[in-house]
């Protein structure tokens, strides 16, 4: 079920299409975590190093026309953060 604010509704059929696992950025810390689905879910509280981003070829991205990257680090994307990029 979404929340007001989601836009990449946590189900687990876009749980399942979620590439974070396959990202260079993912590191033992999110896998020990069980964390992917940043997009939806949040940020992580791992400390990583940024070596690369599968977020623009992955399928949730593309459906939910999202235009960020990063998100374990820069957390879930919401109605409000996409409305704060709209009006800069």
């Amino acid at each position: 079920m979404a929340k007001n604010n989601e836009i990449v509704p946590d189900t687990e059929e876009n749980a399942e299409r979620c590439r974070c696992p396959q990202c260079p950025v993912y590191n033992e810390c999110m896998d020990n975590n069980n964390e992917r689905f940043f997009c939806s879910r949040g940020s992580t509280g791992c400390s990583f190093e940024k070596r690369g981003c599968l977020c623009l070829h992955c399928p949730n991205e593309i459906e939910y026309r999202l235009n960020s990257f990063v998100y374990c680090e820069k957390g879930a994307v919401t109605k409000k953060n996409v409305a704060s990029k709209t009006l800069k």
